[in-house]
């Protein structure tokens, strides 16, 4: 089965800073799907079994290296790309 063709694929987005007002972006890389060059949040497909918290720690611990210690909601969007 192929996410976005046989079912719809999630994201996770997520914003890190460090509580003083300094924001953490990546630089999207020549293999990206799109926008390459661009510079970007953070965030990853949605893994069936795992809650979206779950999947926000693992996606953080994976591009950054990082632990959550904490996080907030910030809401949702609808993206539907072809």
């Amino acid at each position: 089965m192929n996410r976005g063709v046989d079912y719809i694929g999630v994201t996770v987005s997520y914003l890190c800073h460090d509580g003083r007002g300094n924001y953490l972006f990546n630089k999207r890389g020549a293999n990206c799907r799109d926008e390459q060059g661009k510079w970007d949040n953070g965030g990853g497909s949605l893994e069936f079994g795992l809650t979206i918290v779950e999947n926000l720690k693992k996606e953080i611990k994976e591009e950054y290296c990082a632990d959550v210690l904490e996080y907030d909601f910030l809401g949702y969007r609808d993206v539907f790309r072809d």
